[in-house]
């Protein structure tokens, strides 16, 4: 499941950064990335209002700022990437336990 999930990450990363570097090489030239935030707006702008007050009445203030706000903050393609490389080291991880775990059952 881990390896799925990284792959259709890595894919999602990839197509963002394309997306992001062709966008921005056709308006002015210079590579620049969108944020989540940038992305979110794009897509639904209301439920990313909605998501500030949501969090810091129903959940905590200290949550969103540096918490959330700083992910909405981030490249997406990098955010991408990072989730990614978390599924990739769990598999991995899972993957060695239950190598081990075999090697002390024989």
């Amino acid at each position: 499941m881990f390896r799925a999930l990284s792959m259709v990450f890595f894919a999602l990363g990839l197509i963002v950064l394309a997306v992001d570097l062709y966008s921005s090489m056709t308006v002015d030239g210079t590579p620049k990335l969108a944020a989540l935030g940038d992305w979110w707006a794009a897509i639904h702008r209301d439920s990313l209002l909605l998501l500030q007050p949501a969090v810091e009445r129903h959940i905590s203030p200290v949550l969103w700022d540096p918490g959330i706000q700083t992910l909405l903050e981030w490249p997406l393609a990098v955010e991408f990437g990072l989730l990614a490389a978390i599924c990739w080291f769990l598999r991995r991880r899972k993957r060695s336990r239950r190598h081990d775990n075999l090697k002390k059952v024989r």
